[in-house]
This record gives C-alpha cells, sequence and structure tokens, in this order.
C-alpha cells in the first residue's frame, strides 16, 4: 500500500496535500477505490480510500487509524555538515530510514560548511520518512553553535572524537547495556573536535567514546551511531 505524509492531514475533510495528490495522480495514477496510507509524521497515520480525484487534489474516505508512541530510545545526533553536500544529505535519508528523533547541524570550530540548504534537508527526510514507512518525522534543527548543543539536558550525552590521548569507551557498551531513553551523540567535522571542544564537552557531562577501530568520514560515523542504538 502506498505511504503518504502531510502534516495537516484532517481526516474529517479527508483532503490530501497538493504535492503528496499530485505525485498520487501523475507519478503513481491512483484510482477511486484505492486504498492509501497517510501519515501526518507525528505519529497518527489513517488507512483510506480514495473517494474523488480531482486536478490538484484527492479526497478520500477514512477507515482506520492508528495512533503511534515515539520509538525509544529518542535518539538526537548532532552532526557537522560535511563540505561535501551529497555526503550529507546521505546521511539525513539513512539517519531517517534508521529511526533517528532529532537531527541538529552543527557549527563547530573546524566546520567546514557553515551552510546548506535546509528546505532541501527537509525534503529529503520527508522522502525518507515516507520510504521507511516512518509515523514520525525526524525533528530537523537549523545550524547551531556547539556551545549551545553543550548546554543541552539528555539523560545520556556522548561525543564521538578520535583523540587518542584521551580515554574513550566503545559505543557498542553503551548501546548493549543502555537504559536512557533520551540520548544525545556528537559527531564532529572531517577535522575532528578541537581539544578545547572536548574539554568543554566533559565538563557539560559527556562522555566520550570510540565507534570503532577504524576512522570513519562524518556521514558514516552519524549512521554507524544511529545504527547502534536501533
Amino acid at each position: 500500500m502506498h505511504y503518504f505524509l502531510d502534516s495537516a492531514f484532517d481526516p474529517n475533510t479527508g483532503i490530501l496535500h497538493e504535492e503528496e495528490s499530485r505525485h498520487a495522480i501523475k507519478s503513481l495514477r491512483l484510482s477511486v477505490g484505492d486504498e492509501i496510507l497517510i501519515g501526518d509524521g507525528k505519529g497518527k497515520r489513517y488507512t483510506t480510500a480514495i473517494k474523488v480525484i480531482g486536478k490538484k487534489e484527492l479526497i478520500v474516505d477514512l477507515l482506520s487509524a492508528e495512533n503511534f508512541e515515539i520509538p525509544l530510545p529518542k535518539l538526537t545526533i548532532a552532526i557537522a555538515p560535511t563540505k561535501n553536500p551529497s555526503r550529507f544529505e546521505w546521511f539525513l535519508e539513512k539517519a531517517t530510514e534508521l529511526g533517528v528523533y532529532q537531527i541538529i547541524p552543527i557549527e563547530t570550530k573546524r566546520t567546514e560548511r557553515s551552510r546548506y540548504k535546509h528546505d532541501r534537508a527537509e525534503r529529503i527526510i520527508h522522502a525518507a520518512t515516507k520510504q521507511s514507512m516512518r509515523a514520525f518525522t525526524p525533528v530537523l534543527e537549523l545550524l547551531t553553535p556547539i556551545s549551545k548543543v553543550l548546554k543541552m539536558e539528555h539523560s545520556l550525552k556522548l561525543i564521538a572524537h578520535c583523540d587518542e590521548n584521551t580515554k574513550r569507551i566503545e559505543l557498542s557498551d553503551f548501546s548493549r547495556k543502555n537504559s536512557s531513553n533520551d540520548i544525545l551523540i556528537l559527531i564532529g567535522p572531517e577535522g575532528d573536535f578541537t581539544p578545547e571542544e572536548i574539554d568543554k564537552s566533559k565538563e557539560k557531562g559527556f562522555q566520550p567514546v570510540i565507534l570503532g577501530r577504524n576512522r570513519l568520514r562524518t556521514e558514516t560515523a552519524g549512521v554507524f551511531a544511529a545504527a547502534a542504538f536501533f
């Protein structure tokens, strides 16, 4: 069954968002009577049947409704945008598919790209949410200074870095024994966090972790971190 996302969908009116309707009509060529799933990206999902096909919109009849709880743990990944935009976009897609709750692009001293196309990033997340049929669309924040992220409160706070002179614990140790439902992990830029940023993170209660034996690209590290908890 085809899955559509419409954050403003109202089952009382049954009108599907114009862009989603256009995809259903022109690309998928759906017909009256076809059943489709509609999610609002906030935990509600509806089974519906197409009632009316207009030029720009679909109207559906509600068959059933489901409410979903936010899957635990709620994982937030704060990650520096990569120099190559396509690599960051790949991360957004895969993190969404895996089940990440929130993504915070962070600006660090060594971040190589201080701007990214937020609207395009949201479209990528939207498409990945549909593809994976998630009930919740990940929250994508605007680019945020690391100083602000370090002040955020979570039950478990981790920082992944490559400084071999600092004691680090294997991320797998946390993921296997994890009892926290609200996790924040920091993933640094391609030049890694500075020693000062690492020290400040530890002062704020972040625990240093290592992701494995090999040094990973930023976007790979982000996906590795996501997969460790799901």
